[in-house]
Formats: C-alpha cells, sequence, structure tokens
C-alpha cells in the first residue's frame, strides 16, 4: 500500500507564529496551500506584531486515487491521455490496493471490453481476449515485451496500462485487440519502506515489502513478495514469491541509468475446472475435483532483467536505448477434459480425460533504441519519434503422454492417484520435442504535429521482419521455417477545443504471422500474416477541474483475411476468412465529490465470423458446424465494472464495487456458454499515519460464477471469502 494512501484524503494543517516562519518558497515548493478566513492580528506593548494561529489545507491533487492523466502505453515516451487518439484504460496501484488484486488478471478486470480466457494450444499463465482477439502474447513489462508463460503478480508494478485497437506500429507482430502494458515501480530518490501482511479465508497468507533509499546520485528500490494459499477448489494450493531491485544513476545532469530485476517462482496446481454438461457447466459444487491426487504440479520459474540508458541531447532532443533479458521456465503436469460428456450409452454421465507432463522453456533478448525530438517544423509544434527495435526468442516444448486414463462421471467423482502410465519424466516416447527459435528486426517513425492550438495530427509507420524456424526433434516433417515482412501504419487526428475537452479519429493496423506465439504448423507454414485494422472515435473529457474525467469510443476492429480451412484441401489453411468486432466503451474515473473515488467501466461488444470454411463439432448436438456466423469466443456483449471508495472520515474509508459481464460462449460454434454474472465485492479500511487496517469480501452474495472455460471445462470464481491486510509505512 502506498505511504500516502490515507493523506490524500486529508487536508493537510499547519500552524505557525512569526519568530517561526519556514521559507515561503520552500513551504509552496511541497504543497499549494488554500488559506482559511484571514487570521487576527495583535499588536503588544513594544508593537510587537504576532500572528495568531492559522490553519491552512492542502489542495488535492488533481491526479487522483483512480484517475490517470498520463501513460507511456500509447507512444514512445510519456504522453497525456488527452493527447492520445486511441483508448487507453491506466489501473492505478490505488485501485490494485483497494481490490486486493495480487494478480494481474485481477487487476485487469477493471478494463474495458477485456475478458480471462483459459490457456489453449499447451500455453498456460495469463491468457487474456481483448476487443474479441486472443492478447495472450501481447504481455509487455515497460514497454518492452514479456510474453511468457507465468501467472504475474502484481507485488512490483506502479500500473497497468491497456492500449486498445491495433497497434503494430508500436509492438510489431500481435497487438490485435490491443496490449497490455505493466509499469515496474522505480526508485524516486525518496527514503521509506512499506510493509503489509494479508491473511483470508481458505489459508490464504502473503507478506510484501517495499523499500526504497537514495545516496547522492544512485536510488534504489526493493520490492519482495511471499505468498502461500490453499483454495475452495480441492486440492488446489498456491505458493509464490518474488523480488523485483531496481537501481537508478544519474551519471550526468543529462545521462541515466537503469537497472530493473525480476525472479518470480510459483509451485501450484493445473487445474481447468470443471466439465461441461449439455452446453453449461456440470451443476456440481465448485470445489468438486476431477484430477489426480498425485498430478497437480505446476511449477514456474520467471527472471527479466532490463537495462535502460538515457541521454538528453539538449532540452528538445533526447534517445533511450533499453536491453530486455527473459527466461521463461515452466514445468506442469496437465488435467484436460477429453471431448464432451456422454450423454447415452454405456458411458453416459461420463467423461473422457486426458493427463500429460509438459515442460517449456522460453528465452528471449531484446533491445530497443528510441528518438524523441520536440521541437518545431516548418511552423508547427512538433514531437517526432522514431527508432528501432531486434531481438531474439527461443521457445524449447516437450510434452508426454499418460496412458490408461480413466473417464470419470460427471456428477459422482470419485478422484484416486493415477496408477498407471502417469508421464513423470521425459523417457521414453514423447508427444512433442520442438524447438522454435524467432527473430525480429524493425524500425518506426512517428510524429505528432501541432497543427492549430485545438488541432493536433498523429501519423507513422513501422517496417517488421519476422522470422521463424521451428526443429521438431521427433520429426523431420515437422520442420517449418517462415519469414515474414510488413508495414504497420497509424493515424489519428485530435480535436481540443479547451483544455477539458478531447475528441479524436484513429485508424491502426496490426498483423498475425503464422508463427506468432512461437509454433508453427504445415497447414499454416506458406502464408503470409493476417492483417487487422482499428477504426475508432472517440471522446476524453474532464470535469470538477480536472478531477474526474470521462471517456467513449466507438470502434471497429476487423480481420479481413483470417486463416480457415482450405476448401480445396482440409490438411492446409487459406487467408479466406472474415472476423469483426464492433462496440463502444465508456469509463468515468476520478474524485465525484471531496472524498468520493469511483472506477466505472463498461463495454459493449459485438464480435462475428462473418466468413469461415472451417468447422468443428457442436459439443450438444454432435453436428458438424461451420464457424461462419458465429459469436466470437469468449466475448460478451456486455460487461462492467463499477467501484467506488468513500472516506467516511479522515481515518476511516468504505467502498467496494459490482463486476459485470453477460453470457459468453466457449466454443467456436456456440454450444459451449459460460452464464453471466455479476459479483458485489466490498471494502473497509482504518488509515493512520503509520498503519492501515483493511477488509475485503469477495462475493458478497455467494454468486455461482465462472472466470473462464473451454469447450469442455469451465473454471470457476472465488466464492464468499474474505482478507484482512494490516499495511506499515515509514
Amino acid at each position: 500500500m502506498s505511504a500516502n494512501r490515507s493523506t490524500t484524503k486529508k487536508n493537510a494543517a499547519a500552524k505557525w507564529r512569526l519568530g517561526a516562519l519556514l521559507p515561503l518558497g520552500a513551504a509552496l515548493s511541497g504543497v499549494a496551500f488554500a488559506a482559511e478566513p484571514t487570521a487576527d492580528v495583535t499588536a503588544n506593548d513594544d508593537q510587537e506584531v504576532v500572528l495568531k494561529d492559522v490553519k491552512v489545507k492542502a489542495n488535492r491533487d488533481k491526479n487522483t486515487r483512480f484517475k490517470a492523466d498520463s501513460a507511456t502505453t500509447g507512444s514512445k515516451t510519456e504522453m497525456e491521455l488527452r493527447d492520445i487518439p486511441q483508448s487507453v484504460s491506466v489501473v492505478k496501484k490505488e485501485l490494485i490496493e483497494s481490490q486486493n488484486a495480487f494478480n494481474l488478471r485481477d487487476a485487469l478486470k477493471n478494463v474495458s471490453g477485456l475478458t480471462i480466457a483459459a490457456g489453449e494450444g499447451g500455453r498456460t499463465g495469463d491468457s487474456i481476449t481483448l476487443r474479441g482477439f486472443a492478447a495472450s502474447s501481447d504481455q509487455y513489462l515497460d514497454g518492452v515485451k514479456d510474453n511468457g508463460q507465468y501467472n504475474r503478480d502484481t507485488f512490483f508494478i506502479e500500473r497497468a496500462e491497456v492500449l486498445k485497437g491495433a497497434s503494430s506500429v508500436l509492438f510489431g507482430r500481435g497487438a490485435t485487440g490491443g496490449v497490455i502494458n505493466q509499469v515496474a515501480k522505480k526508485p524516486t530518490g525518496k527514503t521509506g519502506v512499506n510493509g503489509n501482511f494479508t491473511y483470508g479465508l481458505y489459508d490464504f497468507k502473503r507478506t510484501a515489502i517495499d523499500a526504497e533509499t537514495a545516496y547522492q546520485d544512485l536510488s534504489a528500490r526493493l520490492n519482495v513478495m511471499y505468498q502461500d494459499a490453499g483454495s475452495f477448489r480441492d486440492y488446489n494450493q498456491t505458493s509464490r514469491w518474488g523480488i523485483a531491485p531496481s537501481f537508478a544513476l544519474k551519471i550526468t545532469p543529462d545521462t541515466d541509468l537503469s537497472l530493473n530485476l525480476l525472479h518470480q517462482q510459483e509451485e501450484g496446481v493445473f487445474d481447468y475446472g470443471v466439465p461441461m454438461y449439455r452446453g453449461r457447466p456440470a451443476g456440481v459444487p465448485i470445489n468438486t475435483f476431477y484430477g489426480f491426487t498425485d498430478n497437480r504440479m505446476m511449477d514456474t520459474d520467471v527472471n527479466v532483467a532490463t537495462v535502460a540508458l538515457t541521454h538528453r541531447f539538449n532540452a528538445d532532443f533526447s534517445v533511450k536505448n533499453t536491453v530486455r533479458y527473459g527466461d521463461y521456465d515452466r514445468k506442469y503436469l496437465t488435467h484436460l477434459f477429453s471431448g464432451a460428456a456422454a450423454l447415452t450409452g454405456a458411458n453416459v454421465g461420463t467423461i473422457a480425460r486426458t493427463q500429460a507432463l509438459r515442460q517449456n522453456i522460453q528465452e528471449n533478448v531484446y533491445n530497443q533504441t528510441d528518438f524523441v525530438y520536440k521541437k518545431p517544423l516548418f511552423g508547427f509544434n512538433n514531437t517526432l519519434m522514431f527508432g528501432s527495435e531486434f531481438g531474439w526468442e527461443d521457445y524449447d516444448f516437450k510434452s508426454k503422454d499418460s496412458t490408461g486414463v480413466d473417464r470419470i462421471s460427471v456428477f459422482n467423482p470419485f478422484v484416486t492417484a493415477s496408477v498407471r502410465g502417469l508421464a513423470n519424466d521425459f523417457s521414453g516416447t514423447l508427444t512433442t520435442n520442438r524447438l522454435t527459435q524467432a527473430q525480429y528486426y524493425a524500425g518506426y517513425i512517428m510524429d505528432q504535429i501541432e497543427l492549430t492550438p485545438e488541432w493536433k495530427l498523429l501519423g507513422g509507420t513501422r517496417y517488421n521482419v519476422f522470422d521463424a524456424q521451428q526443429f521438431d526433434r521427433l520429426s523431420a516433417a515437422g520442420s517449418f521455417s517462415r519469414s515474414d515482412a510488413q508495414w504497420s501504419p497509424r493515424g489519428g487526428l485530435v480535436y481540443q477545443p479547451t483544455k477539458s475537452q478531447s475528441y479524436y479519429f484513429s485508424y491502426g493496423n496490426s498483423f498475425n504471422p503464422s508463427a506468432e506465439s512461437l509454433s508453427i504448423a504445415a497447414s499454416n507454414a506458406n502464408l503470409p500474416p493476417e492483417t487487422n485494422n482499428n477504426y475508432e472515435i472517440g471522446a476524453k473529457l474532464d470535469f470538477l477541474n480536472g478531477r474526474l474525467s470521462a471517456t467513449g469510443a466507438l470502434f471497429r476492429l476487423e480481420k479481413t483475411n483470417a486463416r480457415v480451412t482450405d476448401p480445396n484441401n482440409t490438411a492446409l489453411q487459406v487467408l479466406g476468412g472474415e472476423q469483426r468486432t464492433d462496440g463502444f466503451e465508456l469509463g468515468l474515473a476520478g474524485e465525484v465529490l471531496p472524498a468520493w473515488d469511483v472506477s466505472l467501466t463498461y463495454a459493449y461488444l459485438d464480435g462475428k465470423i462473418l466468413k469461415s470454411t472451417t468447422t468443428a463439432t457442436g459439443q450438444v448436438s454432435g453436428l458438424l458446424k461451420s464457424m461462419q456466423g458465429m459469436t466470437s469466443v469468449n466475448v460478451p456483449k456486455h460487461s462492467g465494472v463499477a467501484w467506488t471508495s468513500y472516506h467516511l472520515t479522515e481515518n476511516w474509508e468504505l467502498g467496494g464495487g459490482v463486476f459485470y459481464a453477460t453470457d459468453r460462449y466457449a466454443d467456436s460454434v456456440n454450444e459451449a456458454v459460460l452464464p453471466g454474472y455479476a459479483r458485489v465485492d466490498a471494502v473497509l479500511a482504518y488509515h493512520q499515519k503509520h498503519y492501515d487496517v483493511q477488509l475485503n469480501v469477495f462475493n458478497l452474495g455467494n454468486t455461482v460464477y465462472y472466470e473462464s472455460g473451454q469447450q469442455n471445462s469451465a473454471l470457476p470464481g472465488v466464492p464468499v471469502s474474505g482478507q484482512v491486510t494490516v499495511n506499515f509505512k515509514y
């Protein structure tokens, strides 16, 4: 929790006498004072003037707890949100702390148009759908790709930023529905320490420390976290710890060097929840486990190192070079349902299962060089951004199937340990054993020109080269290579008639090569990339002297050459499909009244497969159906979050909110449905100068709901539960 968490809700008061006045300039540099009614002045016999006690109040920071004014994700430099011609959502640490959102995916539930998905195709960790398109590989940390497979914790991040819509001009391959960028906590030059401990139901225990210090030109910050927790799901638990030191060195007045490190380890359980039955989650207690009591391993080891050197040639021209190394090691035993539950015959009421031992080891190296030039050109105020990126990614994936896995009853499961054929090492026959290597190179240029004080024009393009080679160690027939080169343009127009109004139109483009997720198949090895276009108009308005902001966006995101089955050869794919999401988003964030903060988001999404030759078997009907005309997977038509926090007094805070989503489909032919839900949470906190106590209650109504799912499985959300957090700050 932030050290100024309680003080942002108080008016600072100060008293002084004439003989002890501090220099006015020093006082004003720290806080803007608004004096109460004029103080009385008296004179004694010696004509000594005495100023009676005067109470003063500090004005609240315009940048309120839940409202952000700028972001680093919409361009290659920090920019005010009102100047970015695209929808950007910022989840600040104050909102994360208010909700006790310890996982990134929980924090991202505050983002409109974003839903949590189940990992597919061997991919695990954070899986996300954004504006109807998968965004699992569109994860970034401080603007540099962080696409390893792991469950991201929030202990070391300052905020999460989500840029929506096609954005390959900024981020290269992918970035179809948008990108998710974590902004890490960094040294501020101050000295202090925050520590907290949380205990909750289901034996949840967590502690974290955030400490920083500075000496001359060197400052350092250390974030540490440990978490050990049970679960409402049987045979589930999580043990996680992480450490994230960061350093900042001012080499010269114009040259800065930073180093940010992250190590996170986790031991957990691979669990996709309960089976689907007749196209709906089976009506069983949400704690019901269908796996094997000795087949519950999911170990993750993540190491990320980032070095950035920034130099300012002068007030108008600067360069930043960033180097990132990432190492992601994940080993796990899967448990998946195979096929639909049997509705008739000898196996009625049962479902098949599969289990496998898997390991993916990924290494990434990236280098980004970004120049920013701010100086009038041709008589117009101008911000020119240009630079280059290159990188390498190695992805080693192994899988070994267990044998002799029995079917299990859907409504009366009897779980046992695995008794035969359990895959516990990678000796013998493997199902998959391949190495994929990718290299990419890119150069970009973007320019924002102020045509008049009211009109701004943003334009740019990027040239990307993406090469991938897949080496199959089991069969030469599974080895492929692919090279793609692609232009990615972007354009936007911003109209700002006043300081509190900003209206925009934007166009963005992105591309998805066959090896985007570091896997190539015979069916798509010869295909050029899919391309996507995002058209968007929107408004960003400020109220109450900037303390409250409202946003709205109307958009169309389309993929006009989606991969579909070749009608002349079902073993191949062609770029003959079309997918589109039409929608609009609304948001409200900031301070409605003094001591009352809100964060409200809503999204309407109409995601459709407009054209397709690909077919799939319906889970309920058992019929082979075309995907054409179907609703996109994991896209609720309506979704939103309303979160509010009110300070009853200077010390007591009461808040809560609703997380809401309508039905969404878990399969491509729209027969498996995850029901809609509304979940209510609450928070009560007591604040003091050096400590806070906070109570969070989740799912007050004990609503049964499902966070994510696949064609044959659904993962239940948390039932009614609570956590108490004690935070110390010095």
